[in-house]
């Protein structure tokens, strides 16, 4: 993977941010089953959330949680994020998630719309930096596509990436994977989770892991 495609990604995002809330009110409205799913999960005390953009799922991890911590690498999703959610028991932190490492250990790591983001060369990796965020008797959750849409077929370019514009005119290109779900479940298998997945909405997926408690 270039390190020009997933910096030019960074930038897509940075220069979408004040559009992006109103450019997926159809999408959000296709991840309502997904809500349902991760709220069904319960609560918990400390929440990872990765690529947290303009707020949109921290919003429903707050009902989660007594703190979330929302991570993402363009400051502009954070800023939108912090001014429209301003809750105290929310904590921002900037970093660029293929440079991430996890300092601490929470009890329900969450990502939505990510992975499909992540190149397949740098899946394993990523996969096992957020299997170590996470505490013994822990869980895992995310909601991506498993299938591209109409629309990401119309940008698709070159198998994993797609050229995307702004309402500026400016044209991006960014990564879009579809990652197998068989994969996807013998990947957090080797990490020790216990995995189960979900489809709804024609191209969208649920998937939950538990870590096992320390015996």
């Amino acid at each position: 993977m270039k390190d020009s495609i997933l910096n030019e990604q960074i930038e897509y995002y940075r220069a979408r941010a004040q559009e992006y809330d109103a450019s997926i009110t159809e999408a959000t409205d296709l991840l309502l089953p997904g809500r349902a799913l991760l709220l069904n999960l319960g609560r918990f005390d400390s929440i990872l959330e990765l690529a947290c953009g303009t707020g949109i799922w921290t919003e429903t991890l707050l009902q989660m949680g007594n703190e979330v911590t929302a991570v993402d690498a363009a400051p502009e999703m954070l800023d939108i994020a912090r001014k429209k959610l301003g809750d105290k028991r929310i904590k921002y932190e900037q970093t660029d998630l293929f440079q991430w490492a996890p300092t601490q250990k929470y009890d329900l790591v969450f990502f939505a719309n990510w992975l499909s983001h992540v190149p397949p060369a740098a899946l394993d990796e990523f996969l096992e930096k957020a299997g170590r965020s996470i505490r013994p008797g822990g869980q895992i959750a995310l909601i991506d596509q498993y299938l591209p849409s109409d629309s990401d077929r119309r940008v698709a370019r070159d198998d994993i990436y797609a050229t995307r514009p702004i309402e500026d005119g400016r044209h991006f290109t960014i990564v879009k994977a579809f990652h197998d779900l068989e994969q996807l479940r013998k990947k957090f298998g080797a990490l020790g989770f216990e995995v189960s997945t979900n489809k709804f909405t024609g191209t969208f997926f649920f998937l939950s892991g538990n870590l096992p408690p320390v015996s």
